[in-house]
């Protein structure tokens, strides 16, 4: 089981996210780079303490970590206790309903449901959602549950 912060909270659910980037997005720089900037957005311009998502899915569907697993995330307001965010590049100017394969890559399906796949074989995960089960956001930019990734 994966526990959270010091009241360790007990890790049951994993919530997508798009970065709302464009497809050629830093295009030919490095996932590492990538995710920097991502943590870059969260900690100057939101004034958060780091990077908000606990992963981070590329183009090509290569993975990288953000937040450690342990630690509380700051990926969708009142819900990140218990809670793992996985955020895929790309999504912008995705609607709520659009199909997976319009704003993502058939890489990145691979990855998201083999990391999901891989989560579940450390910690008891009850539902996987979309940000915009919790906001009134396109975030993801598909609907979870419909694209056979959600719980």
């Amino acid at each position: 089981m994966i526990y959270q912060g010091t009241a360790r909270y007990p890790v049951t659910e994993i919530i997508l996210h798009c970065a709302d980037t464009r497809p050629d997005w830093m295009a030919g720089q490095s996932l590492a780079d990538k995710v920097a900037e991502i943590r870059r957005w969260h900690v100057e311009q939101r004034g958060w303490r780091d990077i908000g998502y606990h992963w981070v899915i590329d183009r090509d569907g290569a993975v990288a970590p953000g937040r450690r697993e342990t630690e509380i995330g700051a990926h969708v307001e009142s819900h990140n206790r218990g809670t793992l965010g996985i955020c895929l590049l790309g999504g912008y100017g995705a609607s709520a309903d659009d199909p997976f394969e319009k704003n993502f890559t058939g890489a990145q399906a691979a990855a998201v449901k083999r990391l999901i796949g891989e989560i579940k074989g450390r910690t008891a995960i009850g539902r996987v959602s979309g940000h915009q089960d919790y906001a009134a956001k396109a975030c993801p930019g598909f609907r979870v549950r419909r694209s056979g990734l959600g719980t």
